[in-house]
């Protein structure tokens, strides 16, 4: 069996600070949380130009946040920028909260699933990523969904959500999955509630 990098799992370990987002728009709800994230977002857009501009603070950065930036993304912006600006549209965009909180839960725990599953028990490839990972990742957002959706649409919701997110991971999209996950598991649940009636 193959042992997860500890780079990956630092990194990944990070990556569930995006529960952070969750319990803020949570306690202080659509309008508060919009500017705490846009302002969040600007100041996370000019430390990435910042960084990328001068190779000083660059090499500092990526020498404090080792094992959590990967080695591609030194010359090029974080996923950080990414997830700070997914978060963002979703709240923007989005207009039931539970849908928010969902989709922002996909990127937590189905990215970190997909990651820590492929890279210890992968083996069917599928492009860059693993059978096994994918499947961890449907698996984790149909049980995120299963906890946060309050729907009449029961499971078609959690099956279309994890489904939307799981490939928004799997697919090489740009910019990264860390924006995609959430922004189109968000816009196709709310789609399916603007569209389908109740059953």
């Amino acid at each position: 069996m193959k042992i997860v990098l500890p780079q990956e799992l630092r990194r990944k370990f990070f990556h569930l600070f995006t529960f952070l987002y969750v319990l803020v728009y949570a306690a202080a709800g659509k309008n508060v949380s919009l500017w705490i994230f846009g302002t969040f977002l600007l100041v996370a857009a000019a430390g990435e130009a910042v960084r990328l501009r001068s190779p000083a603070a660059n090499a500092a950065l990526m020498k404090l946040f080792r094992g959590i930036h990967r080695a591609e993304e030194q010359h090029r912006p974080s996923g950080i920028l990414w997830t700070a600006l997914g978060v963002f549209l979703v709240v923007l965009f989005v207009p039931y909260p539970d849908v928010v909180i969902t989709a922002l839960c996909y990127l937590a725990v189905g990215d970190t699933a997909a990651a820590l599953v492929g890279r210890t028990w992968g083996h069917l490839r599928i492009g860059g990523k693993s059978m096994e990972g994918s499947l961890a990742c449907f698996l984790a957002c149909w049980l995120t969904g299963s906890l946060t959706l309050a729907s009449p649409f029961g499971s078609v919701e959690l099956i279309v959500g994890a489904l939307v997110a799981t490939l928004a991971e799997i697919l090489p999209l740009p910019l990264g999955d860390n924006l995609w996950v959430p922004v189109l598991s968000g816009a196709a649940l709310s789609l399916l509630r603007l569209t389908v009636s109740p059953f």
